[in-house]
């Protein structure tokens, strides 16, 4: 088994089989991300297996499907490790901590919760008090 043998099987695939190699790619890259509920990613990652499955039994050669799979995996993996080494690099990862209220925010309400000063308030109706 040559690498050039590997990619001429790529010329005799049907239309089904470049349909479950992408529906592995795709579900594989869903059930890596965040994107996903837990649950959401256990069916994405039972499809993808599914999928590389399905890719591999409908090849005529099945150790070239085999082999393209994997090399499917180690490609998207790589760009993951790329992606996530960039992002920490440059510190785009990392959580911005809760930002404190404006001061304007807080300032108003400060003025909503305030009562208002003694010589202000109105007494109440039917009592003797006098201002």
């Amino acid at each position: 088994m040559s690498a050039l043998g590997v990619f001429d099987g790529l010329r005799t695939m049907g239309l089904l089989q470049l349909l479950l190699a992408f529906v592995a790619c795709m579900a594989y890259l869903l059930a890596q991300g965040r994107l996903l509920s837990r649950t959401g990613r256990g069916w994405a990652w039972a499809l993808a297996v599914g999928s590389a499955v399905g890719f591999v039994a409908l090849d005529r050669d099945w150790t070239n499907a085999v082999v393209l799979t994997a090399i499917a995996i180690a490609g998207i993996g790589s760009f993951t490790a790329i992606v996530w080494l960039t992002a920490r690099a440059i510190g785009v990862d990392r959580t911005a901590p809760p930002e404190a209220p404006a001061a304007a925010t807080v300032v108003a309400a400060e003025a909503v919760t305030a009562a208002p000063p003694d010589d202000e308030r109105r007494p109440i109706r039917g009592s003797t008090a006098s201002a």
